[in-house]
């Protein structure tokens, strides 16, 4: 006989669990655990306390899943889960932005992206480890050989070209050289303005490496004397790089110049160059008058074209006429019309592009760097009639800036007349946050710095000995990759050109009379504001020094300290595009093309 349960049928089957409600927790918890893996390998790289961090997260996930199962609703639950989720991930990106920043997570999630589709061995992939050098434009690409009658020689002209560029890319070099000597050819790079020397290439071999460069290139590989330019690119480890190559012979040999990133290199704002927030202002001001004559001035090297461009772009090139006249620029400017001299004209020749550029009207001209002094005259005309010019001067200080400009002038009631700013600058190595170290300042090297030891209790400088792990191992920064150093700040002074300014040089006024009226303003000399930014730990005292010493007393200078990897032998030159000017006809002895690099920028 069947026996029949009555109150089990009253029950309805099912509603007991939520599928999607699984799948959100699922979900959150699947990339809570991802995010975790993430910030264990990241913490070490930032060399932050890595198991407290873990802990700390750990015990965060677990106290989120025990409120996600106790408390009564699945809004309050979830919501009580996802809040400590976002806690956690909030705590950690303020740890991490005190510590190291968080510029670099950008480049990270680009990273992660296209490791989806990085392959190992050949076929156009890029190998994890190597460089994979490709045409600008095409198909074309270098691989490791593995057929051929020259089987060894390929290979070596293979591997010389993986010690080329491997390690100078990977420690983020603007500038690689590869120049032949007798018997051998070595490589030099620069990193944020200091070169470092590479590897010691046998010469036949990097006589084959170049000759595989210029083949990917389309350049002509049988002329190895005449100078020739072309583009390509490069990847290694996910990053990609647009290369400029310019190959050149000589008695020694034939050598290869490269620059890396041009266009990203001069690609700042006005408000990411350094300046504080009372230069700003008063740089804002002017830009927004719009009148008279501004004068920039920089050592070589020291960062003046990208303070020029950075300044421009601060101008609204769509609704103003802007043209430059520059010797080789090496990026177009959008909206603006760049006119462009040899790197090596002659004072006459900048005269002559002076005069027909002011000729063409534009509200504002900027002038890269100017050297003749009619073409002086041409500005302080073009400014009085109540325009705006930007003039580049090699100079280490606002007071050099004015002496070269009444120089050239040769009038110093005309030369004052319409001068309304000046600008001066360098630019300064970065400490790398992840590695950087704090000490104790010596009281007596403080006071002789004009620096308080009453309220300068500590001061950072770059590491001296190398990383180690909890097991006494020897391990790379992530960061800077023990170069100690990463990226360039600006350091800036402002001198503001008023009457009272005018009046005192128009009678003859000496150096100190006008720095009694620059400390007038309550403006801070160059040194007094290198120094700030090293009291907040973004460089050094040594690399203060370092950059100090370039250009003073008129010079042009050079880096004077060693560094980690090679002594310094200056700033890069930079390359450039060869391009005729844009619009407005056609100016008198223009370059339409570059057959050699420049001199540092």
């Amino acid at each position: 006989m069947p026996v029949s349960f009555p109150l089990a049928a009253a029950v309805e089957v099912g509603g007991y669990i939520s599928i999607w409600k699984c799948l959100v927790l699922l979900v959150t918890v699947l990339i809570w655990a991802r995010l975790l893996t993430w910030t264990d390998k990241d913490a070490e790289a930032a060399h932050m306390p890595r198991v407290q961090l873990n802990l700390g997260f750990l015990g965060g996930l677990i106290l989120a899943l025990l409120l996600f199962f106790f408390l009564p609703t699945f809004i309050a639950a979830y919501g009580a889960f996802f809040a400590i989720f976002a806690v956690e991930i909030i705590a950690y990106l303020v740890i991490r932005n005190q510590k190291v920043g968080l510029k670099d997570l950008g480049d990270q999630f680009k990273a992660w992206i296209s490791s989806f589709g990085m392959k190992k061995g050949k076929g156009g992939e890029a190998t994890k480890g190597e460089v994979l050098l490709t045409a600008a434009k095409g198909s074309g690409v270098i691989e490791p050989p593995t057929e051929g009658e020259d089987l060894a020689q390929q290979k070596a002209a293979y591997d010389a070209l993986q010690e080329m560029f491997t390690q100078p890319l990977r420690l983020g070099a603007e500038r690689i050289d590869l120049q032949a000597e007798e018997g051998r050819a070595m490589v030099h790079y620069w990193v944020d303005g200091v070169s470092y020397n590479g590897a010691s290439i046998p010469k036949n071999d990097a006589a084959q490496a170049i000759t595989m460069l210029k083949e990917l290139m389309g350049l002509d590989t049988a002329d190895r004397r005449r100078p020739q330019l072309g583009m390509m690119k490069a990847q290694l480890d996910n990053a990609k790089h647009d290369l400029q190559v310019v190959t050149a012979g000589s008695t020694a040999g034939e050598s290869a110049l490269v620059d890396v990133d041009i266009k990203s290199r001069y690609n700042h704002k006005l408000d990411d160059l350094g300046f504080t927030p009372e230069q700003l202002k008063v740089i804002k001001e002017s830009i927004a008058d719009n009148r008279g004559i501004v004068l920039m001035a920089m050592p070589k090297g020291q960062g003046l074209t990208t303070l020029e461009y950075g300044i421009l772009r601060a101008h609204d090139a769509f609704l103003t006429h802007i043209q430059t006249i520059e010797r080789a620029p090496d990026i177009e400017l959008e909206g603006i019309t760049q006119n462009e001299l040899p790197p090596n004209a002659s004072p006459s020749e900048e005269a002559k592009m002076a005069a027909w550029v002011t000729s063409q009207e534009p509200e504002v001209i900027m002038v890269s760097r100017l050297e003749d002094p009619r073409s002086a005259q041409d500005m302080i005309k073009f400014a009085s009639a109540g325009k705006r010019a930007y003039i580049g001067l090699r100079a280490g200080s606002t007071f050099e800036a004015i002496a070269q400009w009444r120089k050239l002038v040769g009038d110093d009631k005309a030369a004052m007349k319409h001068l309304s700013l000046v600008i001066a600058g360098r630019v300064a190595r970065r400490l790398c946050d992840a590695c950087k170290i704090d000490y104790s300042p010596d009281p007596d090297t403080l006071r002789k710095m004009n620096m308080s030891p009453d309220r300068v209790s500590r001061l950072f400088t770059a590491r001296t000995s190398p990383l180690k792990d909890q097991r006494g191992n020897t391990i790379v920064c992530e960061f800077c990759h023990d170069l100690r150093f990463k990226g360039r700040v600006g350091i800036y002074e402002l001198f503001y050109v008023d009457d009272e300014v005018r009046q005192v040089i128009a009678q003859g006024g000496s150096i100190n009379q006008l720095k009694m009226l620059f400390k007038k303003q309550k403006m801070r000399y160059l040194q007094e504001n290198a120094l700030v930014k090293a009291v907040a730990g973004e460089t050094s005292l040594q690399e203060v020094s370092r950059v100090m010493k370039l250009g003073a007393e008129g010079g042009t200078g050079g880096p004077t300290t060693s560094s980690s990897g090679g002594a310094p032998r200056g700033a890069p030159s930079s390359g450039g595009k060869p391009r005729a000017p844009s619009s407005g006809g056609k100016p008198p002895s223009t370059s339409t093309r570059r057959p050699a690099p420049p001199a540092p920028r």
